[in-house]
């Protein structure tokens, strides 16, 4: 379709128009890989943040738990390839072996026999067995990763149009003939040729030169609503999700960070705690980095010990102090060190 026919001029009265305008701006990305990409980044997100709070990886073997960039099978390391199972909702068997330092996916036979061993003691000496094969939450990822693909694909659109160059003529239709349309069209680009090359420009009093403002309210407004749906199923704060933190005034941010770590301490109990402990023998533990209410128990701490038992006993004291520092229950402190009493000596 040609600009003359799009301006009202050069077609003919019998002339069929267009079931359809073509389609501007196309988001050149399909939503399939959108949505994968997507997904996959977010857990991988989730699992690196997990991974940084689990003490006990070998230091030795830390390498593999992140990508590398040498052209090999194995070079997906262990996050990617969990993150890329999480996905799909797969099956997957892994195999560390210690000699090369590699931890890659079984084989075929490999993949039978640890399958085998799994269900006759759940556990194999080849390898590691993890399913996500039920793991419903990705369903409702994929559908919000969905949302944020049609809603980038608005905004991709929007801010194409926003640098297109608006000459709105006065009575342009009703005022000028279909003989004089050529004149008019090579008055258009002459005024459009002179506005790119910075000159001034004569035009009609009513005449408006201007280009598209992109309404982002709309925008924003489903990018919040996409943003607080994955935050109810990842238990994540919104604020964790979108990089952008919404303390105010006065909020030191303690109940983000406690947010933040409890979700997180599920995705180390669920995936990183069973999966590195098959896979390198170890034993982990969740380090927390909750240090905001630090001065709060120091000061509980000290006003305990210049207070006596009579209202509260040393149990329960010693029970908050646990709670307060994340001490085991059952913990008893350590017993102060003995003071060696010096006898001095008097001289004959």
């Amino acid at each position: 379709m040609s600009l003359l026919s799009l301006i009202g001029f050069g077609g003919s009265q019998n002339q069929t128009p267009a079931s359809e305008l073509p389609q501007i701006f196309e988001f050149p990305y399909f939503e399939r890989d959108f949505v994968e990409s997507d997904v996959k980044n977010i857990y991988s997100r989730i699992l690196t943040d997990v991974l940084e709070r689990t003490q006990g990886v070998p230091t030795d073997s830390q390498n593999l738990l992140w990508d590398n960039c040498v052209a090999s099978e194995s070079s997906d390391g262990l996050v990617t390839m969990l993150a890329k199972a999480m996905v799909a909702k797969a099956d997957l068997f892994l195999v560390y072996e210690k000699a090369l330092k590699v931890i890659r996916k079984a084989t075929s036979t490999e993949e039978a026999t640890i399958k085998a061993d799994y269900q006759k003691q759940g556990q194999s000496k080849i390898g590691v067995f993890i399913t996500f094969k039920n793991y419903s939450r990705t369903d409702m990822m994929k559908l919000y990763s969905s949302l944020e693909y049609y809603t980038v694909a608005s905004l991709y659109k929007q801010m194409n149009l926003s640098k297109a160059l608006q000459l709105k003529i006065t009575e342009l239709r009703s005022s000028i003939g279909d003989a004089d349309v050529a004149a008019v069209y090579a008055q258009a680009v002459a005024i459009a040729n002179a506005l790119k090359n910075g000159k001034d420009v004569m035009i009609d009093a009513k005449d408006i030169i201007e280009m598209a403002k992109p309404d982002l309210t709309a925008t924003q407004s489903s990018m919040d609503f996409i943003s607080q749906k994955r935050s109810f199923y990842l238990g994540l704060p919104s604020s964790w999700i979108t990089g952008l933190s919404k303390a105010g005034l006065g909020d030191t941010g303690d109940a983000t960070a406690k947010d933040v770590e409890r979700g997180l301490k599920n995705y180390y109990f669920a995936i990183i705690k069973p999966v590195i402990e098959t896979i390198f023998g170890v034993k982990t533990t969740f380090k927390t980095e909750d240090f905001f209410g630090l001065s709060t128990a120091l000061e509980t701490l000290k006003t305990f010990e210049l207070t006596t038992d009579e209202i509260i006993s040393a149990d329960n004291k010693r029970l908050i102090i646990n709670k307060i520092f994340a001490l085991p229950e059952d913990a008893m402190g350590d017993k102060p060190e003995k003071i060696k009493t010096v006898t001095p000596t008097i001289g004959v």
